[in-house]
């Protein structure tokens, strides 16, 4: 028995239709996942630009950043508070 090979022209027109659809929510998805980063964001951090829009990649930018300084920012904390407990027992 030979697998059958179905060219495109043969698949069904709702999954030809369906395509573009699933494309278009799983955009819509990304989109709004990237306003809720930028609403989440500091307004400090997110300085406006007269007559300008954010783009995709500077929010995604301006995140990573966000989340690098927050992470050394706790790390100093939780060094600085290990070197307490540790005077503190001596």
């Amino acid at each position: 028995m030979t697998p059958t090979i179905i060219s495109k022209e043969h698949l069904p027109l709702n999954n030809k239709l369906r395509k573009p659809i699933v494309e278009k929510m799983r955009r819509d998805g990304i989109n709004s996942s990237i306003e809720q980063l930028k609403c989440l964001l500091a307004p400090e951090f997110l300085i406006p630009i007269p007559d300008s829009q954010l783009e995709k990649a500077d929010i995604l930018e301006m995140t990573l950043s966000f989340l690098e300084r927050r992470r050394s920012g706790s790390h100093a904390v939780n060094q600085g508070f290990s070197r307490c407990v540790c005077e503190r027992e001596r």
